[in-house]
This record gives C-alpha cells, structure tokens and sequence, in this order.
C-alpha cells in the first residue's frame, strides 16, 4: 500500500496550482507543522521558502518534533522539501509557544502557493508533558492553546486568498476550535478544514452545535484504528476512514495512512477492537465529573513528572524504576484518583502505553517488508498487549466487558 512518501514522489513535480489541494496534500502539510523553525525564526521572523529549510535541518537549526522508528519522516519531509509540489511553498506567520506551569504547547504556520491558496497549519501534541497535559485539560476547560488558535485565524486569515485550515491530532483540535468561534466575516475567508484524526470538543465546556456553521467545509479523516480521533468524537458530514500500514493505535501516525492512485486507500468501518476501546474509554470519561477530572488531571502529571521528566522520551529513559516511582506517587494520591484509575480500561491502557513507548524511541511491530508493506492487521485483539511494569500493581485496573459483549 502506498503512503504520503510515495504520493511526494509520484506528484511532487506537479505544483499545487495544477490540480489544487488534494487530501494527501493535507497530511503532508500537516506533517509539515512538525518542523521546530523557532531558531530560524527568532533570528529571522520574516517569510522563507520551505525549500529553504533543507540547510538549516541538516546543521540541526531546524529540528523535526516527531518522532518513532518505521515511519520515515526525516524522508518524508525531506522528499517534501526538495519537491516542486511542496518545496517551493512560502512559510509565514510562524508562532511557537511552549510553558509548563500552566501548560501551555501551540504552535502554527501558513503555507502559501502562487495561484493564491494558502494552508494554516496548527502542529500536533509534542513530547513534552507540558503539551500531553494541556490536551487532557480540553476535558474540564477550554485551553489556552484553543483560545491562541482562535486569535491567531483571527489575526492571520486575510483575504484575497483561498484558506485550508487543517491540522492533525491535537492540531485538528485546535483548527476545529477556531472555525467553531470565528466571526461570520472572517469565516468567509475559509473554504474548508481538514481534520485529521483529532478529538472533538467537550460538550460539558463548549458549545458543540457551533460545529454545524462549519460542518459544509469541513473533512474529517481518521485511520481504521482510531481512538484519538473518537474522543468527544465531533459530528461532522465528510467523515473518512482511512487504511493504515501498520496497527492498533500507532494507525494514529500521518506517515502510515494510506494512499491509492493520489488518494486516500478508504474504508467502509471502523476496526471493532478500536470501537470497542473507543466506547471503554468514552464510558470511563463520562463517570468522571468535572470536578474530578481536574484533580485527576493534576495529580497524575505531578506523579509523571515527580523523577524530574519533562518529556515522554524522559519518561522512558527512566525505566522499570521510574516507572515503579510513579505508580507509587499514584497509590499515594487522592481517593478520587485512585478510583479514577481503578476503573480505567485496561486494555486502552496498554495501546496508549505502546504508543508513548513507540514515540519515544521504541520499536514498532510492522510486519515483513517494512511499514510501506505492512498489511493492516485486523484481527489484533486488546489481549496481545503486554502490561509488564503493572503485573506487581496494587492498583485494581478493571477489566472491560467480554469484546463480543461490547460490541
């Protein structure tokens, strides 16, 4: 099955100005967001061409803030970089804001053609826990990430252009966020969302009908194993599943979507073990209030950062030891936590923990042939996932409902 690094080398001779934004153009750029430009543009904040970012990334200015084995995406930006299709793209109005206390992780940029069509990208969670816990508060408040993707659309939608808003993950978050509360003049400036596997909005903090003003531009893509993209699962018309060359909830990555003659390898359903988790962990949410989310938020942050880690790579650096440290700060926590995480699916537990693993350097299962090659596997069930540093918890993590049951 093809992906995104196969459409840049079957397309990118092709400008965009030649058959206009097409869906696997959307990925990559939003894969593109990734790209940590902040010395660039701290020393020169004026507008650059993304071809021009090749130097900086190979002396190491520029950095790429995506990380996990398998996916290629030094490749993938790099073919992007040198092909005419996204190489020749204009960079402007790049922000970058990042703070651990109150959480705070945004980022953004536009991507500007010369036929007139320009992509706001918003950038996805990085791997710091300033930015993991912020997304977790999009439960109980409205971020401040939110609010800045609000006032940035605000400030850098002009007109006389043809907008894409878009984003992936978090970013999606964020891109839907802002169409929802833009005034009606400036929304008009807007001629569709891409949102691309990220949560919703949380009805008990935001108004969700605002969705339906927006609902005719937007198109919401997720994988067939999606369990970020089912959280406060937004309601829109144009939504696409799309095949994955690897599985579980690493399908959550860009770089594995699939891509069939320059368009997306589409089908019908969802995977029903990630149906299954998604609606664990929807129930899980929904038995939790307001109150105790917020408590619950604070005391695990503090748990996962009480060995000095900032990032998830610190996380995993710190081993079974660290691991142990935390699960221990968690037993000494609250009464409303420890019940918090008694009820928590274990089985969604496990595909975030392999995840985190995966993204901070850990290896990836992909079958023979590498991740291009991969075949979706969906007959994975939740039981294959190994829980090694929780088999001596004292923590009663409860077992969900029998699969067939749930489903």
């Amino acid at each position: 099955m093809d992906t995104i690094l196969d459409y840049i080398r079957w397309r990118g001779d092709l400008p965009l100005s030649h058959d206009g934004l097409r869906d696997a153009d959307a990925l990559v750029l939003s894969l593109l967001t990734y790209l940590d430009l902040k010395p660039i543009w701290e020393e020169r904040p004026e507008p650059l061409r993304l071809r021009d970012c090749r130097k900086m990334i190979d002396e190491g200015t520029a950095r790429i803030l995506i990380t996990g084995s398998g996916f290629h995406y030094e490749e993938i930006i790099a073919q992007a970089i040198a092909s005419r299709r996204f190489g020749e793209l204009v960079i402007s109005d790049y922000v970058d804001q990042i703070r651990e206390d109150p959480p705070l992780q945004f980022s953004a940029m536009c991507f500007h053609d010369e036929s007139g069509l320009s992509f706001m990208g918003f950038r996805g969670t990085d791997d710091t826990l300033a930015g993991w816990k912020e997304d977790f508060m999009i439960g109980f408040t409205r971020t401040e990430a939110q609010e800045l993707a609000l006032r940035y659309a605000d400030e850098h939608l002009r007109s006389g252009r043809r907008w894409f808003l878009g984003g992936h993950s978090k970013g999606a978050n964020l891109a839907l966020f802002a169409g929802c509360y833009l005034s009606d003049t400036v929304l008009e400036q807007v001629e569709g969302f891409y949102l691309l596997d990220g949560p919703g909005l949380c009805p008990e903090v935001t108004d969700v009908s605002n969705v339906e003003r927006i609902d005719s531009r937007c198109r919401r893509i997720i994988p067939s194993f999606s369990v970020i993209g089912k959280l406060f699962e937004p309601a829109v018309s144009d939504t696409r599943i799309v095949r994955s060359t690897v599985s579980g909830i690493l399908q959550h990555s860009l770089a594995s979507w699939g891509i069939d003659h320059g368009e997306l390898a589409v089908c019908e359903a969802n995977n029903a073990v990630s149906r299954w988790i998604s609606g664990a962990v929807r129930e899980w949410i929904g038995n939790i209030s307001q109150e105790n989310r917020v408590v619950f938020i604070r005391e695990l942050f503090d748990a996962l950062s009480s060995g000095g880690a900032r990032t998830v790579a610190d996380l995993d650096k710190t081993g079974y030891l660290g691991r142990e440290q935390i699960l221990r700060r968690l037993l000494e926590s609250s009464d409303v936590t420890r019940k918090i995480i008694a009820d928590l699916p274990v089985q969604a537990v496990g595909q975030f923990i392999s995840a985190a693993s995966h993204f901070a350097g850990g290896k990836q299962r992909i079958a023979a042939g590498g991740p291009e090659a991969a075949p979706e596997e969906e007959a994975e069930t939740a039981e294959q996932t190994e829980l090694p540093f929780l088999e001596d918890s004292p923590l009663p993590l409860r077992e969900t409902a029998d699969k067939e049951t749930a489903l």
